[in-house]
């Protein structure tokens, strides 16, 4: 079991690493890991004949009609986060249990860059420009 735990360690290590630098890819990606969906045995999940890992978020509405309605509402997400699959939010929303609403709000705010602490511009009380801190909007949940 722990020499398992350690391979699915190291292959959502290797899809972080292929997702970092891009917010939504990121996103989508921490989605699909957090939600139990990034695994090798998922046809969106891709394999380079070097050994490198990728998701192919295009295909995953199209290998999703087997699962629960509320499984395919996650995944159709993570699809228009990572690549820009359309979906309506509103519909795809509602459905979705609690603990895994929290993950798709974690994941829309780190696709927006809101995600870590940063700055932005607001108006001082003299009606001036000035830059102040800003906190995380919504963290991954732990």
């Amino acid at each position: 079991m722990e020499q398992r735990d350690a391979e699915t360690r190291e292959y959502h290590d290797q899809l972080r690493s292929w997702a970092r630098g891009m917010y939504t890819i990121e996103a989508a990606t921490e989605l699909l890991i957090r939600t139990g969906w990034a695994f090798p045995d998922h046809l969106w999940m891709k394999r380079e004949e070097d050994g490198r890992v990728w998701i192919d978020f295009t295909a995953i509405p199209d290998a999703i009609s087997a699962y629960s309605g509320g499984e395919q509402r996650v995944l159709r997400i993570a699809a228009s986060i990572g690549a820009e699959e359309p979906v309506i939010l509103g519909d795809e929303v509602s459905g979705i249990d609690r603990d895994q609403m929290k993950l798709v709000l974690a994941a829309i705010t780190h696709a927006a860059g809101y995600a870590v602490a940063g700055r932005t511009i607001e108006m001082n009380a003299d009606g001036h420009p000035e830059i102040v801190p800003t906190e995380p909007l919504y963290a991954w949940p732990v």
